[in-house]
C-alpha cells in the first residue's frame, strides 16, 4: 500500500525559479473582467496597492500555494505523483515514504532537498569541498537512468525523462566528482 506524502508549503517557502523580467503580467477578474494590472515582471517593486491584485492572487503568494479565484487550492492535476528511491548500488539509506505528490513546477533541486531533510544526510568527509557544505550540492537526481539537471521541474521530468508516464520513479545518489560548480 502506497502512502501519499505531499510536500508541504512550508517545505517550499522559497521559489526555485525566477521569471524573466520582460514577461508581461496581466491580472483581471475572470476572462472577461476589466484589467486591474498590466506590467512587466521587472516593474513590480512591492509598493503596489493591495487593491491592484485580486484577493485570490494575494492569498496564493502569502500561502506559497497557487489557488483558484475561490481561494481553493488547484486540483491535483497541477501536481505530479512520483516515487523517490535511492539509486541501485548507492550507500545512501532508502526513504520510507511511498508515493509523493508535489506541484508540477517543483524543481529537481527541491526534490533532492526534501530527501536530504527526510534522511538527515550529511556529506561524506572524503567528498567534502571547502565552502560547499550543503548535502544537496553533492546529490544528483535520475529518471530512467538519466541524470536530471537540478533546475528541471517535475512537469518537464514527466514529459521528457519519463516520456509522459503517469508513474514517475526518481532515484537519488551521490554525485560522482563532488558538488556541482557554483553558478555565477
Amino acid at each position: 500500500e502506497d502512502d501519499e506524502d505531499g510536500l508541504e508549503p512550508d517545505e517550499m517557502t522559497q521559489l526555485d525559479y525566477k521569471l524573466p523580467e520582460g514577461i508581461r503580467v496581466i491580472v483581471s477578474e475572470g476572462a472577461t473582467g476589466p484589467v486591474q494590472c498590466a506590467r512587466r515582471v521587472g516593474e513590480f517593486d512591492g509598493s503596489e496597492a493591495p487593491e491592484m491584485l485580486p484577493e485570490w492572487a494575494v492569498k496564493s503568494v502569502e500561502q506559497c500555494c497557487p489557488t483558484t479565484d475561490r481561494g481553493e487550492p488547484f486540483p491535483d492535476a497541477a501536481k505530479v505523483g512520483f516515487h523517490l528511491l535511492r539509486a541501485p548500488n548507492c550507500e545512501i539509506k532508502q526513504m520510507q515514504q511511498g508515493k509523493l505528490n508535489a506541484p508540477q513546477i517543483l524543481r529537481g533541486r527541491k526534490v533532492l532537498s526534501y530527501a536530504v531533510s527526510k534522511l538527515s544526510l550529511e556529506v561524506p568527509e572524503r567528498s567534502q569541498v571547502p565552502g560547499r557544505d550543503e548535502a544537496v550540492d553533492y546529490l544528483e537526481l535520475l529518471c530512467n537512468d538519466k541524470v536530471v539537471p537540478p533546475e528541471t521541474n517535475l512537469m518537464t521530468i514527466r514529459k521528457y525523462f519519463a516520456k509522459g508516464s503517469d508513474e514517475i520513479t526518481l532515484h537519488y545518489r551521490w554525485r560522482e566528482g563532488g558538488p556541482l560548480p557554483l553558478q555565477p
